[in-house]
């Protein structure tokens, strides 16, 4: 398995020679990107191929390096982050591992470190689940609906999320969701919820709490889930409930 690297570093000469000692000691990436902003770094962390492994500097032109990882941990969840920096200051390293990244290395590297890391790098990835060719369209939009339907309860699951578990392109992955159901990824999540909403709110002789329902969905606030189950059914949870015991109880 072949991976893709992203280095990302406002100095040339340092983004030369780290992906230089990259190549001299692994053979495991076949792609090696180099960003000299987080801009960049950004712009790629939105296209194909995505980096599995991101060497990164704290300190850039347009953004502070740990408000970078941040960013780039919530675009690609999985990928590996070494922080390469030449603050030797414990509170950068203690927010670097507060945002658990996989390394933090100071500058100049010993090629012995190098070597060291990319060993550690290198026995992690094997680790990772393996990467899927991307599907076809309609292949695609059924294995978002999939993953959709065994973890809507998770109640912060993204776009970006799914894209990135299913090694595609976010806004790919939005398009392909729209030409074939017909509706944005949020609507077709929105639905997915309210309809599992609904059965559970028709189970017998179960009664679970409204509350405890929006939680069972994807949202722990009640108020919140209220509101969205009102304006996609027309009616509050309470009301469609108590709709259906009337239904039940009419029946001979």
């Amino acid at each position: 398995m072949t991976f893709t690297l992203l280095i990302i570093d406002d100095e040339p000469i340092i983004r030369r020679g780290l992906a230089n000692s990259v190549k001299k000691n692994t053979t495991i990436f076949t792609t090696i990107l180099q960003a000299e902003s987080a801009n960049e770094a950004l712009a790629y962390a939105k296209t194909l191929p995505k980096p599995d492994v991101i060497f990164a500097d704290i300190n850039l032109p347009d953004m502070n390096g740990l408000d970078l990882i941040k960013q780039l941990k919530y675009l690609i969840p999985n990928t590996l982050v070494v922080v390469i920096s030449g603050y030797d200051d414990f509170s950068y390293a203690r927010q670097a591992i507060h945002l658990q990244v996989f390394d933090y290395l100071l500058k100049p590297i010993p090629p012995s470190d190098m070597k060291q890391l990319l060993l550690k790098v290198e026995e992690q990835l094997q680790l990772l689940p393996k990467k899927i060719t991307p599907p076809k369209a309609r292949n695609l939009s059924q294995a978002a609906a999939n993953y959709l339907q065994e973890h809507y309860a998770k109640k912060d699951l993204t776009l970006a999320m799914v894209a990135a578990d299913l090694f595609v392109d976010t806004s790919y992955l939005s398009k392909q969701m729209k030409q074939e159901f017909g509706k944005s990824f949020n609507d077709f999540l929105t639905e997915l919820r309210i309809r599992k909403a609904c059965e559970l709110l028709m189970l017998e002789p179960i009664a679970y709490p409204i509350h405890e329902i929006g939680e069972k969905v994807g949202y722990p606030n009640q108020h919140y889930f209220s509101r969205i189950f009102k304006q996609r059914t027309g009616f509050t949870p309470s009301y469609y409930r108590k709709y259906h015991d009337s239904l039940i109880k009419k029946e001979p």
